[in-house]
């Protein structure tokens, strides 16, 4: 009750909706108020999960603007934690926290996604710099962000794992060309982003040169674990006008959110559904809605694992975030077959002809949940021979007999 009290006190005394975005965002940062399970040294309280979630409540009942979300709260920060340097967490935790700035991962390509060891975007040193050659795909939002978490290539001679970089790089210089790809949801947030000769201060060197596997495995796991909504703060995930208005943005915000990116939310999309088809008292669909359920709850508890873990000096997640990034994607699976067996074949209309267009995009964007991140497989194959301890599979030979029947 003590935490529930503090903050309720806390957000009482001090949110006042007619106050600018950048300056509610740096007094949440500097109150500790806005990341409470971030460090005591760097604009948190240390909180446990439990201590934050009393925290969002509360803010959440009194309408307050949650702070930045996104991948640079929720997957950098935890990094630079863990591998970052003393400079790093002075320059990029405030560009996080309320100066505005957003952040993109720059990992796969298009001859290595599942493989990201075999990235073949190459750094080369020059003096104080490094400068970047290659290409990059699948990146959300590159084409407004103001860095990238990049994995290059620094040593072409060492062996797949080993001689790899791991970087933040601005993104708005010459020799970056972001360029966007379409999706089947005619949504353009995923991009591909050629580098020719794009350079990199030598200070933004995450963790050591050579030595970037170690430090995408800290990404993949943070990653991964923040597919579980229960990693992220709540607030807008893109670039905002910092000298707006609370209220404004929480307008704007409100007024744009779809489904699938939890306008209503997944979850009470569905139950609507439900709920306007006359569904609700079926014991089938009751029975759905009560996994689905269990499933989420099971996610909270699997982060609350995360957490307890870090707490004992485990700074990474082990089986907790391929187990997170599976169950995620179980969910949206679950919720996008409910939805569509609850409409029946009106689920399938799209446009004007929907009976909701929420859904049809949720419906739409649904596969990529188990695709993005790493693969079901990846994380099924991560679960059996990283934690299990089981075999790998055999190597493919092409001089098999059985190559050609295969291929």
């Amino acid at each position: 009750m003590g935490v529930h009290r503090e903050a309720k006190r806390w957000y009482q005394d001090n949110w006042d909706p007619d106050r600018t975005v950048g300056a509610w965002f740096e007094l949440l940062a500097n109150s500790r108020w806005g990341y409470p399970g971030w460090p005591t040294k760097w604009f948190g309280q240390g909180m446990d999960r439990a201590d934050v979630r009393a925290v969002r409540e509360e803010r959440r009942n009194l309408g307050a603007l949650p702070p930045p979300s996104g991948i640079g709260p929720s997957v950098l920060a935890p990094m630079l934690f863990q591998h970052g340097t003393e400079d790093q967490m002075r320059r990029f935790l405030p560009a996080m926290a309320w100066k505005g700035e957003t952040f993109c991962q720059m990992l796969s390509e298009p001859e290595a996604g599942s493989d990201l060891a075999g990235v073949t975007t190459t750094a080369i040193r020059d003096g104080d710099e490094w400068v970047i050659n290659g290409s990059k795909i699948w990146t959300s939002r590159a084409s407004d962000v103001d860095y990238g978490m990049l994995l290059a290539r620094t040593d072409p001679k060492a062996p797949k794992h080993r001689g790899l970089t791991f970087f933040l790089i601005g993104r708005d210089q010459p020799g970056i060309d972001v360029r966007p790809l379409r999706t089947m949801t005619g949504a353009t947030s995923f991009n591909q982003v050629f580098f020719d000769d794009a350079r990199i201060p030598v200070d933004n060197v995450i963790g050591i040169p050579e030595d970037g596997w170690t430090i995408t495995r800290t990404f993949l796991a943070f990653e991964k674990n923040s597919y579980n909504p229960d990693a992220h703060e709540g607030g807008p995930f893109g670039k905002v006008d910092l000298d707006q208005t609370c209220a404004q943005l929480q307008e704007r915000e409100q007024g744009r959110r779809s489904a699938a990116a939890q306008g209503r939310g997944a979850s009470q999309l569905i139950a609507d559904l439900v709920d306007e088809h006359g569904h609700g008292n079926d014991e089938l669909t009751r029975s759905r809605r009560a996994r689905l359920l269990t499933w989420r709850r099971v996610m909270g508890y699997t982060n609350q694992r995360v957490h307890a873990s870090r707490r004992k000096g485990n700074p990474l997640p082990g089986f907790e975030g391929p187990m997170s990034k599976l169950t995620v994607s179980k969910i949206t699976r679950g919720q996008r077959d409910l939805g569509l067996e609850t409409q029946g074949p009106h689920g399938m209309l799209a446009d004007e002809d929907a009976a909701s267009a929420q859904f049809h995009h949720f419906f739409l964007s649904s596969p990529a949940i188990s695709i993005a991140g790493g693969t079901d497989e990846i994380q099924r194959n991560h679960l059996a021979e990283r934690i299990l301890q089981l075999p790998k599979d055999p190597p493919f030979d092409p001089k098999s007999p059985v190559a050609d029947e295969g291929a």
